[in-house]
């Protein structure tokens, strides 16, 4: 660990999307773990306080830590950078990004909701408990991954046998991404579509973070709908539970 002491945390829900294919409900955020031919690669990793958690998903994969080889970020929050910067400095871990996303992964710029973002918002229902708890969860460390590098193709092939497809949704952040697996139907939508979050009043449903979140709401809205013109079978978001349409 880094020596940083977290609340008690426990993973959500473990839902098996296909072979090799295991999405993480976290107690905030969410990852998915793929694993095959020895190999794990995550895409997103909750915030810093999940480091444990993570590992245990991966455990539930039949795997240990020293199988993880990639984390693919859908974008550089720190509710989804989460331990990212330890795995790759310790372990040599790689970790990816939309090209135009590296600058938030790597801290240079941080587009992310401040304190001030949200006072305007203080009084409504939820807002302060969320802050307090994003805190806590490790939301203001270091979490930028100086060594993250571009994703430059496509089509990922991923070292677990999986394959995925990159979806670019600037909006949430200038080069935030998605990503679907073709073989599962599974469209892994990050921030920019969502099930559920402390501060949206429906669960289950596909929905937007409110406003004050996205770097650019109206980028992030057209975004949005052009997803919802994906051919999924499964939506994986980075918030709330998985829905199998």
């Amino acid at each position: 660990m880094d020596g940083t002491v977290y609340p008690v945390r426990a993973i959500r829900s473990l839902t098996t999307v296909a072979p090799g294919i295991l999405f993480v409900e976290g107690p905030a955020s969410n990852w998915t773990v793929f694993h095959g031919d020895g190999r794990v690669e995550l895409v997103d990793c909750g915030y810093p306080a999940d480091r444990l958690l993570v590992e245990e998903s991966i455990r539930a994969a039949g795997l240990d830590l020293s199988a993880l080889a990639r984390i693919i970020v859908t974008h550089g929050h720190s509710d989804h950078l989460g331990a990212g910067r330890v795995w790759s400095e310790r372990y040599g871990v790689e970790v990816l990004a939309a090209e135009d996303e590296l600058p938030n992964v790597r801290r240079e710029v941080t587009e992310q909701v401040t304190v001030g973002d949200l006072l305007p918002f203080a009084l409504r229902p939820g807002t302060i408990p969320w802050a307090v708890a994003a805190i806590r969860a490790g939301g203001l460390g270091e979490v930028g991954v100086p060594a993250a590098q571009p994703i430059t193709v496509d089509v990922l092939e991923l070292s677990t046998g999986h394959r995925l497809e990159l979806l670019p949704t600037p909006g949430h952040t200038t080069g935030h991404a998605c990503f679907f697996e073709p073989d599962a139907e599974a469209l892994i939508t990050g921030d920019a579509l969502v099930t559920g979050h402390a501060l949206l009043a429906d669960d289950g449903e596909l929905q937007q973070l409110p406003s004050f979140f996205h770097h650019d709401a109206d980028r992030a809205e057209a975004s949005a709908r052009r997803l919802s013109l994906c051919d999924a079978r499964w939506v994986l978001p980075g918030h709330g539970p998985a829905v199998r349409l």
